[in-house]
């Protein structure tokens, strides 16, 4: 538990740069970014050394040197994600949205969910820690014409947690905290809402199965599944891609998931969880600078 005045601390310091980067044009501040990223790649050996064993188990690249390049490109990609997320409620519109989002992937769930006409249909949105997510909330909303609500997980500072939440409730995308979230996102699709969730992380508890990602084992949450199985509602894989440094992001979308139940509850989940892990996969092998690799993903390494 961190104390009352590292929190305040942490806080001053995230506003400050939220400031500055505010007033900075985005150009200036994705050059500042690089520096800060390469940076923060030499300083904080624990996740560097983390995402270079995580892009080698997962056979990404094929040696410790390749894995290094990658890593910087990595930490890189994601102090420019915060850049993005300072400069949201300047760059992030209703009317820009056409010209900052493109949509790529699946013909069929883009004309389910995505359709020029904005009568979209509901979905179980799958999406994870890559590109920059915080942008997916709130365009995933407009685009589609559909309410959205989100998991939103505790941060370790509450202070800093409380401004991420109020920036993504903008438009017509609601947040919910992960405690009592089953509840929450069930009345959400009986009111007609999509939801989105974030399963690509480890999953203790009862909250996960096990899969396999990049051919090893990991826990995958099983709720997108369990969700699907008791309504109907497809499930979607989407992952927002930050495609350069002018704020442009693309949707990539994985056909609809769908699974008819068969009277084997625990079997129906399985193939569920894997079949939106796997889409996940495909994905991040695309573009891997742009995936959270210091995290703990898989039960054969860092445990």
């Amino acid at each position: 538990m961190k104390s009352e005045f590292a929190i305040n601390m942490e806080y001053y310091a995230f506003m400050g740069a939220s400031g500055i980067i505010k007033r900075l044009p985005l150009k200036i501040c994705c050059w500042l970014a690089e520096i800060c990223g390469s940076f923060y790649f030499y300083f904080d050996a624990k996740h560097r050394t983390r995402v270079v064993q995580h892009l080698l188990h997962a056979g990404i690249v094929k040696d410790v040197a390749e894995a290094r390049i990658l890593a910087k490109r990595n930490f890189i990609h994601f102090i420019k994600m915060m850049v993005e997320i300072f400069k949201c409620p300047q760059m992030l519109s209703k009317e820009r949205l056409p010209e900052i989002l493109s949509i790529s992937g699946s013909d069929k769930s883009r004309e389910m969910f995505f359709p020029d006409n904005g009568n979209s249909a509901q979905a179980i949105i799958v999406s994870g820690h890559f590109g920059n997510w915080e942008v997916a909330g709130p365009a995933i909303a407009v685009r589609s014409g559909r309410p959205l609500m989100s998991i939103m997980r505790p941060f370790d500072n509450p202070r800093i947690g409380e401004y991420i939440k109020g920036r993504r409730k903008i438009f017509l995308n609601d947040i919910c905290d992960k405690k009592g979230a089953v509840r929450i996102l069930l009345k959400a699709l009986k009111e007609g809402k999509s939801i989105a969730i974030l399963p690509d992380q480890h999953a203790g508890g009862n909250e996960g199965m096990e899969t396999v990602f990049f051919g090893h084992p990991a826990m995958t949450h099983t709720l997108p599944a369990l969700l699907h199985l008791k309504t109907g509602i497809p499930i979607v894989v989407l992952l927002t891609r930050r495609i350069d440094d002018s704020f442009k992001f693309e949707f990539i979308l994985s056909d609809p998931i769908t699974k008819t139940p068969s009277g084997d509850k625990i079997g129906d989940v399985k193939e569920l969880v894997q079949r939106y892990t796997s889409e996940i996969e495909k994905i991040v092998a695309r573009y891997p600078e742009q995936w959270m690799w210091a995290h703990r993903r898989w039960l054969d390494i860092n445990r």
